[in-house]
C-alpha cells in the first residue's frame, strides 16, 4: 500500500522529528510515515505493472573502509537521525555555523559560533545516547555564510558559492582554471574568508530507456516542444491531488508534453509539466507515477522502494540513478545551502553539491530530473532526498558526456514550494 507524505510548513517540526529519524532502520521509517499528521493513504495500483526488485546493493567499491554497502549506509542513517533531530532544535539558534555528518568519522560534527544555548545542549545530549557528537568552535555563523553567498553568487564573478560546512568561510566556484581569489572584487558586506574551486561551470544536465505506467523514478523522458532529454523524478502528488513526478525546471515549460523513451508517439505519452519553480530548478509533470525508482545500469529494468524522505547532510554518500548514467553511489555532498548560475543563465538558491570521491563521473547529460536518494537498511529501499539539476567538473562517462561534480535540489524544500505529497510505500 503506498502513501503520501505530506510536508506543510505548519507541520515542518512535526515531520523534521519523525520522518528523517530513521536510525533503527527501514522498519521505523514505516511507523514514521503511518502518522495521520503527515501522511494519507492511496490506493495501491502500479497499472499491471510487476516491479522486479534488486536486494543486492550499489554496485562498486565500498569506500571509507566499510565491509560492504550495507554497513556503510546503516552507520550513515544512526549519524544522520541525531543530526536531523540537532538541526531542529539548532538551525535557527544564533551561532549555529554548520553540521557534518560523513559516516566514516562514526560521529556528529557541529560547529557553533559562541556559547551552546541550553535547549541545543539539551538536544546533543539526548542525541549523544545514539551516537557521538562532537561540538567544534566556528568563526561565522551558518546564517552569516548563507547571506554572503548569495551576494557572491548573484556578484557575476562565481559560478557558485556556498558556506563552509565548519563555518569557517566561503567556497567559491570559479570557471577559470588559473583564478587568483586576490583578483575578485569582494562583493559590498561581505568579510568571511574565501576558498577557490577551479574549473567549476555548472550546465543543466540535458540530454531506464522505454518505461510504461506507473512510471518509476530515473526512466528516460523527452519533451515534444524543446526536444530536451531528461530523467523522471520521484512520484509525488500535486496540491489538488493529481499524482505525478518530479523533474528539473530546466527541462521544460509548464504547458510541455512528455513522452517517456520510446518516442514521441500516442503509445508513450506521459503527461504535461504543470508546475515549475525555476530557483529550485523543479517541475512537476502530472502522470501515471508510483513510489519506485530504477537502480543498476541506465538500461536496466530492476527497481527499489521509496520509503521514507530524508535531508542531505554534509559528508553523506548519495546515490544518483538517472537515465544516462545509471546507478552510481560513490558520491559524497560537499555543500548545501549552494547559490549560483547555470550556463543557460538559471540562477538557483540554496541547492546542494556532490562529487564523486574517486574523481569519475558522479552525473551524465540527461539524467536532469533523476532521483538522489539513500538506501536505508534494506537493499530494496530508499530514502528520496533530491532532484539532479546540473552538472560540473566534466568527465568520459562511458558512453556520454558528464561531470564530477553535481548538484541537486532537496526533495523536501521542492514539496514545501508546491505544497506536494511524496509517494512512499
Amino acid at each position: 500500500m503506498q502513501q503520501k507524505v505530506r510536508l506543510r510548513l505548519t507541520i515542518l517540526s512535526t515531520a523534521c522529528a519523525l520522518l528523517p529519524f530513521l536510525g533503527a532502520g527501514a522498519a521505523t521509517a514505516q511507523t514514521a510515515t503511518d502518522d495521520p499528521a503527515v501522511t494519507t493513504r492511496a490506493i495501491d495500483d502500479p497499472g499491471g505493472k510487476t516491479p522486479d526488485r534488486d536486494a543486492t546493493g550499489p554496485r562498486g567499491a565500498v569506500p571509507g573502509g566499510f565491509a560492504d554497502w550495507k554497513a556503510l549506509f546503516s552507520e550513515q542513517t544512526r549519524l544522520n537521525g541525531v543530526a536531523d533531530r540537532i538541526i531542529e532544535s539548532a538551525e535557527n539558534a544564533e551561532g549555529y555555523a554548520g553540521i557534518v555528518v560523513a559516516p566514516e568519522n562514526h560521529e556528529v560534527r557541529l560547529y557553533w559560533r559562541g556559547t551552546v544555548p541550553p535547549a541545543v545542549q539539551t538536544t546533543i545530549d539526548q542525541g549523544r545516547q545514539t551516537a557521538p557528537v562532537a561540538v567544534l568552535p566556528a568563526a561565522y555563523t551558518n546564517a552569516q555564510l548563507l547571506r554572503e553567498a548569495e551576494k557572491w553568487a548573484e556578484a557575476g564573478q562565481a559560478s557558485g558559492a556556498a558556506p563552509q560546512p565548519d563555518g569557517s568561510g566561503i567556497r567559491l566556484s570559479v570557471t577559470g582554471e588559473d583564478a587568483d581569489p586576490q583578483q575578485l572584487q569582494r562583493p559590498s558586506g561581505t568579510s568571511a574568508p574565501i576558498t577557490l574551486e577551479t574549473g567549476e561551470e555548472f550546465s543543466p544536465a540535458y540530454s531506464r530507456q522505454d518505461d510504461v505506467p506507473s512510471y518509476y523514478a530515473g526512466g528516460r523522458t523527452w519533451n515534444q516542444q524543446s526536444g530536451a532529454g531528461c530523467s523522471s523524478g520521484f512520484a509525488v502528488v500535486d496540491k489538488y491531488g493529481t499524482p505525478g513526478f518530479l523533474t528539473a525546471a530546466h527541462c521544460g515549460n509548464v504547458g510541455d508534453q512528455f513522452y517517456d523513451g520510446g518516442g514521441i508517439s500516442p503509445a508513450n505519452y506521459m503527461g504535461q509539466l504543470s508546475w515549475r519553480v525555476a530557483k529550485r530548478d523543479a517541475a512537476i509533470v502530472l502522470a501515471d507515477a508510483t513510489a519506485n525508482v530504477f537502480d543498476g545500469s541506465n538500461t536496466a529494468s530492476t527497481s527499489n522502494k521509496v520509503v521514507a524522505l530524508w535531508k542531505a547532510h554534509v559528508g553523506n554518500f548519495v546515490c544518483n540513478s538517472g537515465a544516462t548514467l545509471g546507478e552510481n553511489c560513490l558520491i559524497k555532498v560537499t555543500e548545501t545551502g549552494w547559490s549560483g548560475t547555470y550556463t543557460n543563465g538559471q540562477y538557483v538558491k540554496h541547492m546542494v553539491r556532490a562529487k564523486s570521491v574517486v574523481g569519475g563521473c558522479a552525473v551524465a547529460h540527461g539524467d536532469s530530473g533523476g532521483p538522489i536518494y539513500s538506501y536505508t537498511n534494506w537493499f530494496d529501499e530508499v530514502a528520496a532526498q533530491g532532484i539532479t539539476s546540473a552538472v560540473s567538473k566534466k568527465v568520459y562517462c562511458g558512453a556520454a558526456d558528464g561531470g564530477s561534480v553535481i548538484v541537486f535540489s532537496r526533495v523536501w524544500d521542492v514539496d514545501l514550494e508546491f505544497g506536494a505529497l511524496l509517494q512512499v510505500w
